[in-house]
């Protein structure tokens, strides 16, 4: 191996290498206009003296000393500059200015995210910026990029001679900044400079090995989301699927027409064009570098291209304004920061170099390198180190892509897949290879993960470069709701036993706030079994929400939820089965089971209806989500039935809603293909389980050593993973529930959450609704009976017989009986995957008369749907888990609005 060691810090060696430096600096020196830096004192817009080091100037690079001038910006490192590693970063495009990382991602100030006043836009410091740990070169190139400029700019923009200049302009820098040569020298980039980045690597390596003076301490190199070859592109169609953008259909139709090539298509195939027509028209309103951020207008060139096009960013110079909430408001208030006349002064721009300032400009740039890796593989060789990293949510060069060059590099691995930690909460996953290359996922980031997940990706920058490992740590009342309620609430008993006392449901009612005489009635099951139906009222469609706020001892806070499904319809929520909630039963042991729950809940029904006989002609439908699943569709055969027999009171019975149903058993066996979809197993794996376990991951025989072994892989691998949304952080104070291997049973937690869990964790809210439910003056306004039940429980699933192994026959059935059904998925949910429910609706192999779309709320994609001739409409819902309306209230109240007013998603 061929390995350039660098320089000892006490040899003769480097003694004479400074020398020569310091000579050339002082020849350097003669000619003042080739380059210049000057230390910026204040940046217009920030508060106060910086609490950091800014330097910008010039390099020229022509013969003569302004025919090529390249710009940079220069923040010593804030710990110690003189040890700490060095830095040059170029920011992708191919044209985009260095500023993009300097404010938007790992530089140590970011604009403040507030209406542009018309006044110099405010800056802030940036706490998890990369030069706490190292001293980082920003760096405009190609030349006509940000502050750069040339006599003749266009003579100047191509791959290779960006590849040049930057060489050119490194040792030139290090000429002036000789107290940098000793320290170890890394590049960094993103996007489109993972083209040319690892080139210029190589060329400042055999730079190196010929003498060019001076040596530079070169170590390796760092690319996020890096395009690698043209090629990889072809990895976005099986991305789509993967995270639920596409439809099982239209992805086996490209794969069969397009046979794997959605670039470069035969103009004579035109049932792969026809489909990647369709694949267009489904992401047509997804910003593609970040499929769960909102897709914003004002950019159609930057968030509206598609996805197999090249790689271009956006000329635009945002002077129109776009919306605040949107990640390229920023980039507006970029062009107005750099353009203003006093931030030029301050940053030292040469007056008449160039007009005005623009974020990106990739006129007339040649591309003439079509792939990097030829270059990483020679890298490789020569033992630098390499950080991959990728955001998993970026659909413009999807993780997928990544993992199969890197793979087909054919290294060792030495540290196999696996989570890396953030604060006790998984980061992402990573591997490292033989060849020193590390790659990093980082769980819910874009294209530019820094700028997205900062505190992930300085936790995954910091570890790389104090040489560590990314290690898997195992760590190990309305009475206070503030004036009169603004919707009408009732709550009381229904008794179904032979005696008053012998079998008491207990519910809650809230009358629509619309037109509860006409609106639809709903009955809302949660989950478990054995949940309470508070869960949906307070955490998920009712009202009223817990005020997320540290607990002071006193009755939890309750404020008003904008997006209650009681805006538009009257809703029982129902503690079902027995031994739920408040509801209680002299032998509570003996009336838990899947069919006894069906039978209560008609019971109930029939029996609540005959108390609120006004209700009698509003359409009915019962809403549910989780293992609800099972129970809700036998209870609405059981209705219709009883229809037609004629019990009374006859129901206006019409149709169901389920979220992340829980259906049949044998759908966790998706679980796996989920898993590998969304990027939390490797490809490795995911093989391997498929060849090992031939698709049936829950009943394994025994002796199938090779399967179970993978599948204890497997459940390490996402022992860390918050499995109801798989972006949202895994709690400690709920290990049995958020903890439990994906290929084991759902079952819910008995904790009352009366252990005080993390303010910030999804189950604070749980926490608050024991507190609340166990106080006395609660249990009082509720009409609580007195000594019916003990401490309030969340969910309580002791002695559940399941009974039910699959309810697609009961979906069938209501199908051919006319009965309307909205099923949608959370897409963040890895307990019951949008995949797994797919495929039953699909088995129940009816035809499509609204095909797969995506549906629109406030302009963005909320996600994607469709509807079957049975009635039957199925949904996914964008960004959120589990509980969909928990995570994402206003896309599911949208959803719902529409569809119980018979209008299209």
């Amino acid at each position: 191996m061929n390995m350039m060691v660098p320089p000892s810090h006490n040899s003769l060696h480097y003694f004479c290498q400074i020398l020569l430096s310091l000579v050339l600096l002082s020849l350097h020196m003669l000619t003042p206009l080739e380059a210049y830096g000057s230390k910026v004192e204040h940046l217009p817009g920030f508060q106060g003296p910086l609490p950091f080091e800014l330097e910008t100037g010039y390099v020229g690079l022509g013969e003569a000393n302004d025919d090529m001038q390249v710009f940079y910006y220069f923040v010593k490192s804030e710990s110690n500059p003189q040890k700490d590693p060095l830095m040059l970063w170029i920011t992708g495009g191919p044209g985009c200015s260095s500023i993009s990382g300097l404010l938007y991602q790992i530089g140590p100030v970011a604009f403040e995210n507030k209406e542009y006043d018309g006044s110099v836009p405010s800056l802030v410091s940036r706490p998890q910026s990369w030069t706490k740990l190292c001293s980082i070169i920003f760096v405009d190139l190609p030349l006509g990029t940000g502050f750069s400029y040339a006599k003749n700019v266009t003579a100047h923009r191509s791959d290779w001679k960006l590849v040049r200049d930057a060489h050119q302009f490194l040792r030139k820098w290090l000429i002036d900044h000789p107290e940098f040569l000793s320290n170890e020298f890394y590049i960094a980039a993103d996007s489109y400079s993972g083209i040319p980045v690892p080139a210029l690597v190589q060329e400042i390596s055999n730079g190196n090995e010929k003498g060019l003076q001076p040596l530079i301490n070169l170590k390796g190199y760092l690319l996020g989301n890096p395009l690698t070859t043209f090629k990889e592109q072809n990895y976005q169609i099986p991305y789509a699927h993967g995270m639920g953008l596409i439809s099982d259909e239209l992805y086996a139709s490209l794969q069969r027409n397009c046979k794997g090539e959605y670039i470069d298509v035969d103009s004579g195939n035109e049932l792969c064009l026809r489909d990647l027509q369709y694949f267009h028209e489904c992401l047509s309103g997804i910003n593609t570098f970040n499929i769960l951020d909102s897709y914003c207008e004002d950019d159609p060139h930057l968030w509206r291209r598609s996805l197999i096009q090249e790689l271009k960013s956006s000329p635009s110079s945002h002077l129109k304004v776009p919306e605040l909430s949107c990640q390229i408001y920023s980039f507006y208030l970029t062009t107005k920061w750099a353009n203003e006349e006093s931030v030029r002064k301050a940053l030292h721009i040469r007056e008449g170099t160039i007009g005005k300032w623009e974020r990106c400009y990739m006129n007339d740039f040649e591309y003439d390198i079509f792939g990097s890796v030829e270059f990483h593989a020679n890298l490789s060789k020569k033992g630098y180190r390499s950080l991959i990293y990728s955001g998993d949510h970026d659909a413009v060069v999807p993780f997928i892509s990544t993992q199969a060059w890197i793979r087909n590099l054919n290294y060792s691995i030495v540290d196999d897949w696996r989570p890396w930690f953030v604060n006790g909460q998984v980061g992402g996953y990573t591997r490292t290879y033989s060849n020193q290359m590390t790659f990093v996922t980082v769980k819910g980031s874009g294209h530019t993960a820094p700028e997205y997940t900062p505190d992930q990706c300085f936790g995954m920058f910091t570890r790389y470069y104090l040489t560590l490992k990314l290690m898997a740590q195992r760590l190990n009342s309305f009475l206070v709701f503030q004036g009169p309620l603004p919707f009408e609430l009732e709550t009381g008993y229904v008794g179904l036993g032979e005696t008053d006392d012998d079998m008491q449901v207990f519910y809650y009612f809230v009358k629509s706030e619309n037109n509860p005489q006409k609106d639809p009635l709903i009955l809302w099951l949660s989950g478990g079994p054995g949940c309470s139906s508070f869960s949906g009222l307070a955490h998920q469609i009712g009202p009223f929400a817990f005020e997320i706020k540290e607990y002071n001892g006193s009755v939890p806070s309750l404020v008003l939820r904008p997006h209650s499904w009681t805006k538009l319809s009257s809703i029982m929520f129902v503690d079902l089965p027995l031994g739920s909630g408040f509801s209680y039963a002299k032998n509570v042991t003996a009336h838990r089971s899947d069919w006894k729950l069906v039978h209560h809940t008609h019971q109930f029904l029939r029996k609540w209806l005959i108390d609120h006989p006004e209700f009698l002609p509003n359409e009915f439908y019962i809403g549910a989500d989780s293992y609800s699943g099972i129970p809700v569709p036998p209870i609405l055969q059981e209705i219709s039935n009883g229809n037609e027999k004629g019990l009374q009171p006859l129901i206006n019975l019409q149709g169901y809603l389920l979220g992340n149903p829980f259906t049949t058993h044998k759908e966790y066996n998706y679980r796996i293909q989920y898993a590998h979809g969304m990027g939390l197993i490797s490809d490795e794996l995911y093989s391997s389980l498929q060849r090992n376990c031939k698709g049936e991951y829950i009943h394994v025989d025994s002796k199938n050593e090779l399967c179970s072994k993978d599948l204890r892989s497997f459940d390490e691998l996402l022992s860390g993973i918050n499995m109801d949304n798989i972006l949202d952080s895994l709690c400690e104070d709920d290990m049995r529930r958020r903890r439990r291997p994906l290929t084991r049973e759902l079952i819910p937690s008995l904790s009352s959450h009366l252990t005080v869990p993390e303010i910030s964790c999804y189950i604070y809210g749980f926490y608050l609704s024991a507190t609340w439910s166990n106080n006395e003056s609660v249990r009082q306004a509720l009409h609580i009976r007195e000594g019916t039940v003990g401490k309030w429980y969340r969910c309580y699933n002791t002695d559940f017989e399941k009974e039910i192994f699959s309810s697609v026959e009961f979906h069938a059935n209501l199908s051919k009986k006319g009965y309307r059904s909205l099923i949608y998925s959370g897409v963040l949910d890895a307990i019951v995957p949008f995949m797994s429910t797919q495929a039953w609706i699909r088995d129940l192999n009816y035809s499509t008369v609204d095909d797969w779309r995506p549906w629109f709320v406030n302009g963005q994609v909320g996600g994607y749907t469709r509807t079957c001739s049975n009635r039957m409409t199925f949904a996914t819902v964008k960004g959120s888990g589990h509980t969909a309306p928990a995570d994402a209230p206003e896309q599911c109240f949208a959803m719902f609005t529409r569809w119980i007013s018979n209008l299209p998603l």
